[in-house]
């Protein structure tokens, strides 16, 4: 259990810090402002993403979407147990992570507006589950079942996409052992 927990920062940390070697990436694929739109759920999203996502994390019954705004998911998980901060190499502010029992909230800023947007959530053990009952230490036989066979495979990494979010299994000896729900940067 404890290398999976080591596995899950580390794969964490690089997400983090995979917008800084590259800089063929559009560096604002999708800009907040302040006149981001409400959705269904009272929850406000950067502007251009009208349809969400059939693809997001829910945890006491509080529904986590892909470039949400983050302050009201925040305000509803209540303290985290950890938090962390860093400018963005991605973006033009700052990343920040929270982790919450059994998973990490990534959240971002662009320019100068400090508005935060849900960037990822990555399982941090077995305690959460998707959905549709996937958690770390199902079988692969498990997520095909409960997403179907139209995911795209890198090698141990099974990724499903709908509207802005890719929903990832990376899976080893037959079992989940990382769970990731990311934001689609252009």
């Amino acid at each position: 259990m404890m290398k999976i927990k080591i596995f899950a920062i580390l794969i964490s940390v690089l997400v983090l810090l995979t917008g800084c070697g590259s800089s063929s990436q559009n560096p604002n694929p999708l800009p907040p402002s302040p006149s981001a739109t409400t959705t269904p759920g009272n929850l406000q999203t950067a502007p251009g993403i009208e349809e969400k996502s059939i693809y997001y994390f829910s945890h006491n019954g509080i529904d986590i979407y892909m470039n949400d705004v983050a302050k009201p998911i925040l305000d509803a998980l209540g303290e985290p147990m950890h938090y962390f901060e860093s400018p963005s190499c991605a973006f033009q502010g700052m990343d920040r992570v929270y982790t919450y029992n059994g998973f990490e909230l990534y959240t971002y800023t662009d320019g100068d507006d400090d508005t935060e947007y849900v960037l990822s959530v990555v399982f941090m053990n077995d305690g959460v589950e998707t959905n549709e009952g996937i958690t770390i230490g199902s079988k692969l036989a498990d997520v095909i079942s409960a997403y179907g066979v139209k995911f795209v495979q890198d090698g141990s990494k099974y990724t499903y996409t709908s509207v802005n979010t890719d929903l990832s299994f990376v899976i080893e000896n037959d079992e989940v052992v990382e769970v990731s729900y990311n934001l689609i940067l252009e």
